[in-house]
C-alpha cells in the first residue's frame, strides 16, 4: 500500500537522520528530548511516548527525538529504519559510500571479464539487455550483413548486439565503421588497406586487405594480406582463407611420423595472380622434451615436429 505523508509527519522527515547520530549535533544548538511523542499510523499506535524501541541489533534507542530550537520551535525526528518500516519501504546501508538506501535498488551488474579497454563479454545474456550497445545497421546491411532479431538473447553477447556478416560469421555491430574501437596498430593498417572505410576490390571483384580490420569493415577480405618474410624470400602478398583451412585439414589426424609438419598454399598479388607460395607449419607434434623454454618456443615458431 502506498501512503501519502500527512502534514503531521513533515517534521519527522525534515532530516531523515539516524537517531544515534543526531544527539550531539542537535544538542549543540538547542534542547533535545527523547521519547516525547506517540506515533500512530492508519489509526494504529506504532510508537508509545516514554518508551524506547529495539533496533535490529537488539540495542535500545529512542522511539522519537524532539528538538526545541532557541526560538521555541519544535521538530520531531524518527529513526530512519522506523520510518521505512511504517511505510513498508526497504532500507539498507552502503558503507563504502556512506549512503542510506531506501526502496528497491537496481540489481548489481554482472562482473565483466578482466582485460583492457578493448575486452568484450563473450557470454550470451540470460535476458535481452535493456540498453544494448548497437551499431550502424544500414552500413552493416550495405556490406552484406544480416541484422539479428532484437528480442532473441542469442543476438547478444554481454550487452552488445551482434550480426552475421555476408559469410555467416557472428560479429559485433558496434565495431563496424567505429574507429574508436580500433587498436592503434589497426588504425595504421586502415590508412593503407581501406578505401572509404571498406576493402578495395580488384578487377575480378574480389576484396583484398588486412584481416585485422574484418571487425571494422564487417567481413573478412577475399584476399588476406601477408607481409613480406625475407628469411624465406617470400614477398608481400595475399592468401585465401579457404586454401589455408584446406591445407591444415589435410594434416589433421596424422601421427607425428606421418605428418610432414609443413604445407604450402599459393601467395597472390592483389589481382589474384599467383606470385609465390606461403609456407605454413602444422599445429601439433611439437617435441620439446629436454629443451629450454627459448628452444621450445623456436621449435613451435618454426612448426617443426
Amino acid at each position: 500500500m502506498k501512503h501519502r505523508i500527512p502534514t503531521f509527519f513533515s517534521g519527522f522527515f525534515a532530516a531523515l537522520a539516524l537517531a544515534a547520530c543526531l544527539t550531539t549535533a542537535l544538542a549543540a544548538s538547542g534542547k533535545v528530548s527523547y521519547n516525547f511523542a506517540n506515533v500512530s499510523m492508519d489509526g494504529t499506535q506504532k510508537i508509545t511516548a516514554g518508551q524506547d524501541i529495539t533496533a535490529a541489533n537488539g540495542q535500545k534507542i529512542p522511539g522519537s527525538i524532539l528538538y526545541t530550537d532557541a526560538a521555541g520551535g519544535k521538530t520531531n525526528y524518527l529513526p530512519i529504519r522506523t520510518i521505512s518500516e511504517l511505510l513498508g519501504t526497504e532500507i539498507g546501508y552502503d558503507s563504502a559510500t556512506k549512503t542510506v538506501l531506501l526502496g528497491k535498488q537496481p540489481a548489481a551488474p554482472e562482473p565483466q571479464p578482466a582485460g583492457d579497454e578493448y575486452a568484450v563479454d563473450l557470454r550470451t545474456p540470460k535476458e535481452v539487455p535493456a540498453n544494448p550497445r548497437r551499431g550502424d545497421e544500414e552500413l552493416i546491411k550495405s556490406r552484406g550483413g544480416t541484422i539479428l532479431p532484437d528480442d532473441d538473447v542469442n543476438s547478444y553477447r554481454g550487452n552488445d548486439k551482434m550480426f552475421r556478416d555476408k559469410n555467416g560469421v557472428l560479429r559485433w555491430e558496434y565495431k563496424v565503421g567505429n574507429q574508436n574501437a580500433l587498436h592503434e596498430i589497426d588504425k595504421k593498417a586502415m590508412e593503407w588497406s581501406l578505401v572509404d572505410g571498406d576493402y578495395p576490390k580488384n578487377s575480378q571483384g574480389e576484396s583484398y586487405g588486412s584481416m585485422l580490420l574484418a571487425e571494422f569493415v564487417g567481413y573478412m577480405p577475399d584476399l588476406q594480406h601477408m607481409a613480406a618474410y625475407p628469411p624465406e624470400g617470400r614477398p608481400e602478398g595475399y592468401i585465401r582463407e579457404a586454401e589455408l583451412q584446406k591445407g591444415g585439414e589435410a594434416l589433421q589426424g596424422l601421427s607425428k611420423e606421418e605428418c610432414p609438419h609443413w604445407y604450402s598454399i599459393p601467395l597472390y598479388n592483389s589481382e589474384g595472380n599467383v606470385i609465390g607460395e606461403y609456407k605454413v607449419g602444422c599445429e601439433g607434434h611439437y617435441d620439446t622434451e629436454g629443451l629450454t623454454l627459448e628452444e621450445a618456443r623456436e621449435v613451435i615458431m618454426r612448426g617443426e615436429g
